[in-house]
């Protein structure tokens, strides 16, 4: 772990970043590598590949360390809220049991709890190449995703990548649409799963759109079922599957909205138009 010596009267991150907590009316920072942090938030790196240095700051830019009285009450905190997520209310002799624990701790091991618990319940401050760098990979995840399920209601075809991305494109530049100005801000650190909702009824003040999940029942012959099942898989979800009397494969296929014309054209494709192919349901899920 790297170390930083002596006070400064402005510290240059360079490539590192800030996790920042503010508690109690004050505020406490730690040198953090911005990747592995957010590795680490995602469960794949420890907090010692994400924490740069043991040292807690008020104002990090400025040197401005935090008091060791300040970081025992913090990592005080931090283990009764840790003992209260394993055994509930806790009574007074324990709460006493930990302060006294912590008071005994030296100054390095509390610096280093401390850094831990800020990283853990802090909000990690991004560089803005790496932010650019997020945002940009989340809207190539949002245009494929919607891609993928979207339609349009009128013709049940498939939106071209084009359409899709200069529709995102208003949606987040703020333009006016149908005489609202409607922004939908992205946040890199949220799962795309809690931004969609929100970007898909913004999108269908622009676009007729429904996403959708297409239940199909196909029947493939003998001689295509074989080489057919793993181009099948990747088109879709196989909920059944079934080998006929005849040699014929029987399944039935959950298939994104967006790609049922091409599952469709391909399977007709590869058979010579010699397949049986039944919808089920139409499930709208956005």
């Amino acid at each position: 772990m790297s170390s930083f010596r002596g006070e400064r009267k402005k510290l240059d991150l360079g490539k590192y970043s800030l996790v920042v907590l503010e508690m109690g009316g004050k505020k406490f920072e730690i040198i953090v590598d911005p990747r592995a942090a957010l590795k680490y938030y995602k469960q794949e790196a420890k907090p010692d590949d994400a924490i740069i240095i043991y040292e807690v700051y008020y104002d990090a830019q400025k040197g401005t360390r935090a008091s060791i009285e300040d970081l025992r009450k913090l990592v005080t905190k931090g283990a009764i809220e840790q003992l209260r997520e394993r055994k509930g209310e806790l009574s007074r002799d324990e709460i006493e049991k930990i302060r006294s624990e912590v008071e005994e701790l030296d100054e390095d091991k509390i610096k280093e709890l401390a850094s831990k618990y800020i990283l853990k319940k802090g909000v990690l401050k991004l560089p803005k190449e790496l932010r650019d760098e997020l945002l940009e990979k989340k809207k190539r995840r949002i245009i494929s995703y919607i891609q993928k399920y979207a339609i349009n209601p009128a013709t049940n075809a498939p939106y071209p990548p084009s359409k899709i991305t200069e529709a995102l494109h208003q949606v987040l530049s703020g333009e006016k649409i149908e005489g609202q100005r409607i922004r939908i801000m992205l946040d890199p650190l949220k799962e795309i799963d809690e931004e969609l909702p929100a970007i898909i009824n913004a999108l269908k003040m622009i676009l007729p759109i429904r996403l959708e999940i297409i239940t199909v029942r196909i029947r493939i012959p003998p001689q295509y079922a074989g080489p057919l099942f793993s181009r099948v898989q990747k088109f879709g979800t196989i909920k059944e599957s079934k080998w006929l009397d005849d040699g014929s494969w029987e399944a039935l296929v959950e298939v994104p909205g967006g790609q049922f014309m091409q599952f469709h054209k391909m399977l007709t494709d590869q058979t010579h138009g010699n397949l049986k192919l039944e919808i089920i349901e139409r499930r709208t899920i956005g």
